[in-house]
This record gives structure tokens, sequence and C-alpha cells, in this order.
């Protein structure tokens, strides 16, 4: 049984929030470090866009893993213990990655920074804790929110630096800052949470892999934001290609066009409220739709700036408004198991992420946006028919009670 208590510290919560949103927004900005730098991969690599892509795949492959087998730790070991040492092999793995000779090399580099840079899945759940009772919700909402600008915000550091320092330089930054962060973690998170009863690692495990059977909900969320992410990250794989290949922009303004998503992040966090009025089901039917529009207006307006960055920030903002739906779908229907559940939804996410960050390129090279587009307007079909597939059902055992209560009557 996990007891959980709060932070013994009487020091007021709001800087400790800061340094906590500011840690989680770096090192999530970490596994999208590759998707800006691919133009200067395939330069100073010399290699092919399909084995510079693979370093964009190897990362988000390292984190799904990672999210599997390192988060299910954390309510077994101490969280401020786990997130100082996984961010300093983030550091640590960073480093080694630049000094890589070829994209070979480097793939493998980045699946390793991937495995351990999933701390902000340590720090969530960890920070909404410790957090008054009163800060709670905006705790989990501020630190989701520098989630989002991680995911950008590192896009337009790493673009504006590739083009000066080199992509290597890029990985040099980032680990100094990652390391300038393992003496803030360790002043905001306490040492002595209590923690659950020590069991073998093989039973984390297993527990979390048996969640998936018994959670009809999960199975139906995490498929359908896997294909869902995987057609968002398809599209932003390859972003940098299509500016600075088709549209002739340098690498540092290609970089920029990440202020598109990271705005977009900022109107899902204002709003939420909206949204929670609106209810997760309705959302999730809403996105897939939205998305679906958007990327058959991308497959046509991708030549056209002015009409392309409203278009991806409409595809941005539909994404993110489907994990959310999918993922409080996920956590309400898991009461009983939420770490369980909701590692085995971000695992799916994540494998998605790699599935797009692989197919992307492929596409790109055939035939440019419009059929990485028609890639991504594929991939969201599949996640629409499993959402009609399963609402269509929903509906049937929902009748079947009053069916039931019908026929007693008469």
């Amino acid at each position: 049984m996990v007891v959980l208590v709060t932070s013994t510290s009487t020091r007021p919560w709001g800087p400790s929030l800061a340094v906590l949103s500011v840690v989680t927004a770096i090192a999530v900005s970490t596994i999208y470090l590759p998707q800006p730098l691919l133009t200067e991969f395939i330069g100073q690599l010399g290699t092919t866009t399909a084995a510079a892509s693979g370093i964009a795949t190897a990362v988000q492959l390292g984190y799904a893993l990672g999210i599997f087998l390192l988060v299910p730790l954390a309510d077994h070991v101490q969280p401020r213990a786990q997130i100082s040492l996984q961010m300093l092999l983030l550091a640590a793995g960073l480093v080694v990655t630049a000094a890589l000779p070829g994209a070979g090399s480097v793939a493998a580099g980045f699946f390793a920074v991937g495995f351990v840079a999933n701390i902000a899945q340590l720090i969530i759940p960890t920070a909404s804790r410790i957090a008054p009772a009163e800060a709670k919700q905006a705790t989990t909402s501020a630190l989701v929110g520098s989630l989002l600008i991680g995911i950008f915000g590192g896009r337009i550091v790493a673009g504006l630096l590739g083009g000066v320092v080199g992509w290597r330089g890029v990985l040099i930054v980032f680990a100094v800052l990652v390391l300038l962060c393992v003496p803030l973690v360790r002043r905001a998170v306490p040492k002595d949470l209590t923690t659950a009863e020590r069991v073998g690692y093989h039973r984390i495990l297993l527990r979390t892999v048996r969640r998936v059977g018994t959670s009809r909900v999960l199975r139906e969320s995490a498929v359908i934001q896997l294909f869902g992410f995987a057609a968002f990250n398809a599209v932003w794989t390859v972003m940098v290609l299509h500016l600075t290949r088709t549209l002739g922009w340098g690498v540092a303004a290609a970089g920029l066009f990440g202020l598109v998503g990271l705005a977009a992040g900022v109107v899902v966090l204002l709003g939420a409220p909206a949204v929670q009025r609106l209810g997760s089901t309705r959302t999730v039917t809403a996105s897939i739709v939205v998305l679906l529009l958007a990327l058959v207006a991308v497959s046509a307006d991708a030549d056209a700036i002015w009409l392309f960055a409203p278009t991806v920030f409409v595809l941005t903002w539909a994404n993110q408004l489907l994990q959310s739906a999918n993922q409080g779908r996920v956590l309400q229907a898991n009461a009983d198991g939420g770490a369980q559940a909701n590692t085995v939804f971000m695992t799916a996410v994540f494998l998605g992420g790699s599935l797009g960050a692989a197919l992307g390129p492929i596409a790109f090279e055939r035939g440019g946006m419009p059929a990485v587009a028609l890639l991504g307007t594929g991939l969201v079909a599949v996640a629409g028919v499993v959402w009609a597939v399963s609402s269509i059902a929903s509906r049937r055992r929902e009748a079947r009670p009053s069916a039931t209560s019908f026929g007693e009557a008469v």
C-alpha cells in the first residue's frame, strides 16, 4: 500500500513549483532535439535523410521503453534519488552522444538519452504528492504547460543554436542545462517521501502489463493516441526539412517556427476549463475530426506559409486536446491503478511518436509535405475507426440493461 505524504517544509510552494516546471521543460526538450537538427545531421554527418530520421526515431523509442521500465520504480524508491540519478545519466548521455562519429552511433546515443529522459513522468506525480492541498490542481496544470514549453521551446533554442555551434554544440549546451538543474531538484523535492513496500522488479512490470488486460478504456485510448500522435509527430519531424528545402528558410528561422506549436500549447492550457465542460468523450470525437481536417488542409497549403502556419497551429492544438481527453479517460477509469495505467498510456504515445518519426521522412522524400499529410490522414483515420467501433460497442453495452429492464417490465 502506498502512503502519500506532503512535504514537511515550511517554504512557500511557488518557488519549488517554478523550479520543477523549468526542470520538466528542459528534460522533455532533449527528446525533441533531433527534429530541428535533421538538416545539421545530414550535412555534418554526411548521411541520408532516412539515416538522419533514424536518430529522431531512436530517441522516441528509447523514451517509450524508459517510461515502461523506469517510471514504475518511482513508487518504490525515493523520487528525489531517482530523478537526480536520471538527470546525471541524461547529461552524460548528451555529452557522449555529442562525441559520436556516425549516424548509427548517434542514433544509439540518442536511444540511451531517450531511455533516461522520462524525468517529467517522475516529477508530475511527485509534485502532486508534495504540493499543498489547495495547490495540487494548479501544480499539475503548470507542469503540463511546462511540457509543452519544453517540447517547442527546445525546438526553437536548438534551431537557433544549431547554425552557430552545430548539433554537437547544441547537445553540450543542453547537457549543461540539465546538470544545473540537479541541485535545484534536490532542494525542491524532499528526501523522505514515504514509498510503497519493496517488491520484485518483475512483479512491478507484471502488474503494469496486467493493467492492459483489465482496462478496456486503457486499451482503446492507448491505441487511439498512438495513431494520433504518430500523425502529429510525422508532420513535426519533417518540419525543418520542409521549411529549409521546400520553402528555402534558414535553419534558425525554421527553428523559430516552433513558436506556432508553443502558441497552440498556450491555447490548450487557457481553454482547459471549456474542454472540461465539454467532456472527454465529445472532446475525443471533435479532436479526431479536427485533426483529419487539418491534415487534409496541410496537403493543399504546405507551400503557402500564411495558410500553412495556421493549419499547423490547429493540428497541434487538436493533437494536444486529443491526448488530454484520452489521458483523462484512462485515469478516471483506472482510479485504483493510475500510475500503472498512465505508464502504459504514455508508452503507447511515444511508440506512436517513434512510428511517426520513422514514416514521416520516408513519405517526405517520396512526395514532400503533401505525402506526409496523406500519411497522417491515414493514421488518424485508423484512430477514428477504433474510436467509432468502441463508441458503438459502449452504446450497445449501455443499452442492454435498459432492454432487459423493459422486457422484465412488460
